[in-house]
């Protein structure tokens, strides 16, 4: 069994570069919600469970990859041969600023070569073969390692993102995380022509977005200073927004959304942004008792129009939690 974090991004450093670095930027994973998976031996390759497509299309663009391999080792010449079945325990809500494509994709792999005994690629090689990582690259290293990461940016011929920064995220800060259930995000298609029909950003909004990294969210992260913290994840968020105002008509993703995030400021809690396209709200407060209260506050102005859950940072990254069973040979 495979359990995997979700994924907070807090924004990109830069859109709309043809040939040039682009996108980066930083985020966290969290403990909640989760990716969980079941692997069993089976007679020939099934999934199922919520997502179950998304899981058969990683397995599928991992098997091509591993065609030649796998028919040499295990006599397997094609996916319907595949003697695993996956059974999807749990995900996030899809499409929602979790990162869920790309945990679902890589817990889904990850599950078939432990169960199978095979070698583990790198990194870049098991993203590359699911076909995830194509512009953020948080997700996709922060599944093998959790905590707090900035991604550099990438070119076009880079496979993922590297990773320029990662270290473990204050334990006594905890996360509350807001969907309005009005609000939707953007994937697929609809997403990759939104960033083809992005203004380039220039190369000195670049570095404002760094700057606000280097000098706030990634200091306060280092030395617990939450106020500093607080203060640059807003900024930064509200800022890679603004990149995105021509699709979002703002800095957000809809009036529930931009509602949603001066209210928890008005509260008191300044960390605050959305997840990627969102609609998931984030906000990071000092310590669990203010988490449960702001969690209050939300309840009772819009538990019935919004999914509100206090969690974690995860600083591990995907577990394996059950030992698979050795193969049979």
């Amino acid at each position: 069994m495979i359990s995997a974090p979700s994924r907070l991004h807090f924004g990109l450093f830069s859109v709309g570069g043809a040939g040039a670095l682009q996108f980066g930027g930083s985020g966290l994973m969290i403990k909640s919600p989760q990716t969980v998976i079941t692997a069993t031996q089976a007679t020939a390759f099934a999934a199922s469970g919520p997502g179950h497509q998304a899981c058969h299309r990683a397995i599928e663009n991992w098997f091509k990859t591993m065609r030649i391999s796998l028919a040499q080792t295990l006599g397997i010449e094609q996916l319907a041969d595949l003697p695993v079945k996956l059974q999807i325990e749990s995900l996030p809500p899809r499409h929602s600023g979790f990162g869920s494509g790309t945990q679902l994709a890589l817990s889904s792999v990850v599950s078939v070569i432990r169960l199978l005994e095979l070698p583990l690629p790198s990194p870049v090689e098991l993203v590359t073969a699911v076909g995830r990582g194509k512009r953020s690259g948080i997700g996709s290293h922060g599944f093998f390692q959790g905590g707090f990461l900035i991604d550099r940016g990438k070119l076009p011929e880079d496979p993922l993102a590297p990773l320029d920064f990662h270290t473990d995220f204050p334990e006594p800060w905890s996360i509350v995380t807001v969907i309005h259930r009005a609000a939707v995000g953007l994937s697929g298609d609809l997403e990759t022509n939104a960033f083809a029909d992005l203004a380039k950003t220039t190369q000195s909004q670049r570095d404002e977005m760094l700057e606000i990294v280097r000098s706030k969210i990634m200091p306060g992260v280092v030395l617990s200073d939450y106020d500093t913290f607080a203060d640059g994840v807003y900024e930064f968020g509200l800022r890679s927004g603004m990149m995105f105002a021509g699709i979002q008509n703002g800095a957000y993703n809809g009036p529930q959304i931009e509602s949603l995030v001066n209210q928890i400021r008005n509260f008191g809690v300044n960390a605050v942004g959305q997840s990627s396209w969102g609609p998931c709200v984030f906000a990071i407060t000092r310590d669990d008792s203010d988490a449960r209260q702001l969690a209050d506050f939300l309840q009772s102005e819009h538990g019935d129009e919004c999914e509100i859950e206090i969690t974690k940072a995860d600083n591990q990254g995907a577990k394996t939690l059950i030992h698979p069973p050795a193969r049979v040979r």
